[in-house]
């Protein structure tokens, strides 16, 4: 009985240790040598981990990226212009849900 919350401590810290290592990982984008997927991974990798274009719909892109310009402007970093802004929701629009 003494073995069983010693047992349980180390399942649930593995489970943490690997849900980590899974967040931490990056699925590789579609189209990687599309000017999209270049801009969204030099602009964006900088600040924060790539999320897979599918894993949103393309309305949640739009509310995300129209977040993220404020979040940019707000922590002084050169926000993307519309040309970019154009660019990367075209690309995330084809390859959302």
């Amino acid at each position: 009985m003494r073995g069983a919350p010693r047992r349980q401590r180390r399942y649930w810290l593995a489970v943490v240790v690997v849900a980590g290592a899974l967040a931490g990982c990056e699925a590789p984008l579609p189209e990687p040598e599309s000017a999209g997927a270049r801009l969204y991974a030099d602009r964006c990798r900088g600040c924060h981990r790539l999320y897979a274009p599918g894993s949103m719909t393309a309305e949640m892109w739009r509310v995300q990226v129209e977040r993220m310009h404020g979040d940019m402007v707000r922590r002084g970093v050169e926000p993307l212009s519309p040309a970019e802004t154009t660019l990367l929701l075209d690309y995330l629009r084809r390859h959302s849900q």
